[in-house]
């Protein structure tokens, strides 16, 4: 049996053992409700900035535990390591969960 694949830096998507992990967290993207859910273009901006990041193990963030796909595809979170990479995406006044 070949040991399981240690993946720093990795996305759930990139990782082949965790593929139906990666599907329910697709998911759980998309039954966000859109007001909720930050663009297309602004979540893979975030993924980019967790994909560099030292504190990206296996899918989760090393900092707050959250499944990183999942937090950067919510407008109202922002990164818990570097803040000033990606911020809350919500206008000034709007209401957060």
């Amino acid at each position: 049996m070949e040991p399981k694949r240690f993946c720093r830096r990795c996305l759930l998507e990139d990782m082949p053992d965790e593929a139906a992990l990666a599907q329910s967290i697709r998911e759980l993207v998309e039954l966000l409700a859109p007001e909720k859910r930050a663009s297309g273009e602004e979540t893979a901006r975030r993924l980019a900035h967790c994909r560099r990041c030292d504190q990206l193990q296996n899918g989760l963030c090393r900092l707050c535990g959250c499944y990183v796909e999942l937090r950067a595809a919510k407008r109202h979170m922002g990164c818990p390591h570097v803040p000033d990479l990606w911020k809350p995406s919500c206008t000034k006044g709007e209401n957060l969960p």
